[in-house]
């Protein structure tokens, strides 16, 4: 006997959603790990890292990927290191804010690794983490209803 078109047409509903839900699941897992260390990494830097006064020295354009033509702005920052190293830091959040060339700003920076380093504001210090951790949430509330909607059909 042949499955009616009804059943056919739930079973491949339920098949996307399972595969859906997987899918989401697995990247929302990945994502949420990433922005966890991420955040762990930020904090252990503004508790032992070293402050020190960076200046904005350059302007970089970078080709966006997958976009063409388009490029993304990033501000170069210089700053020395208590052990007068100059070090040069390309500002994460840099289409956040975008500063005149000879603008300061402190930097927070790793002293066994002076290019570990962020800008002592909120986007740099939040925007990489809160990114990634945020969206691996969303990724796995999509999963838990595509996975509740594939065990209810």
């Amino acid at each position: 006997m042949d499955p009616s078109p009804l059943s056919a047409g739930v079973l491949a509903a339920t098949n996307m959603a399972e595969t859906l839900g997987a899918g989401c699941l697995a990247a929302g897992v990945v994502l949420t790990v990433i922005g966890t260390w991420q955040r762990r990494t930020v904090l252990k830097l503004v508790a032992d890292g070293r402050r020190a006064t960076a200046t904005a020295v350059d302007s970089v354009r970078r080709p966006t990927a997958g976009a063409g033509d388009d490029t993304t702005h990033h501000i170069v920052w210089r700053f020395q290191t208590d052990t007068g190293v100059v070090i040069e830091h390309e500002g994460l959040a840099s289409g956040v804010h975008h500063p005149a060339q000879g603008e300061t700003a402190t930097i927070i920076y790793d002293p066994a690794d002076p290019h570990n380093a962020r800008l002592e504001n909120m986007a740099e210090r939040t925007l990489a983490w809160a990114l990634f951790f945020f969206s691996g949430l969303a990724l796995i509330a999509v999963a838990v209803v595509a996975i509740v909607v594939a065990f209810l059909t």
